[in-house]
């Protein structure tokens, strides 16, 4: 399993956090979005995430993990467009968003992030984000990629996209 060999890059204390987030706001990283716009974002979330199962059915490993983040990623600028009229391009400011102001609550992070065993909270979005690239980028590496990789990403992308639907 590629999943194995992937750690979180994202902060893991508080005040960096906090600081991460203050650099994306400085670095125009979080940008202002068009009213209403969420409603089209989670529409691509779950074109996305649609897609991301006809490839799992395929047995096409990389792209499902591939589409699956992206799904996250639409779900994800959704709910920031909805709640903050906001939205970020950029993975990990996105991310830091999302636990910024506080539009999932840590249990919901918390069931989120079981990609895998080691991994507690929001870092599972980060290392599927790692896996991401892998599949679409590492042409030495994506054949390492394999079903129960797949398989945790797309449970990560179905449950993110349902808690946005849910909830916006």
């Amino acid at each position: 399993m590629v999943i194995e060999n992937l750690t979180p890059k994202l902060p893991k204390k508080e005040k960096t956090a906090e600081r991460f987030f203050l650099s994306c706001e400085r670095r125009k990283k979080i940008i202002a979005d068009t009213e209403g716009h969420y409603v089209q974002r989670l529409e691509k979330a779950k074109h996305d995430l649609a897609r991301a199962s006809a490839e799992f059915k395929d047995g096409c490993w990389d792209w499902t993990i591939i589409k699956a983040y992206y799904a996250i990623h639409h779900a994800a600028n959704a709910l920031l467009s909805k709640k903050k009229n906001v939205f970020s391009k950029d993975h990990s400011c996105l991310i830091v968003s999302l636990q910024h102001y506080n539009l999932i609550p840590k249990d919901i992070f918390n069931d989120l992030s079981k990609v895998h065993e080691k991994f507690s909270d929001i870092f599972s979005l980060d290392i599927t984000f790692q896996l991401r690239k892998i599949g679409q980028y590492g042409v030495d590496e994506w054949k390492n990629i394999g079903e129960k990789d797949a398989k945790m990403i797309m449970d990560v992308a179905t449950k993110f996209v349902r808690f946005a639907e849910e909830n916006l």
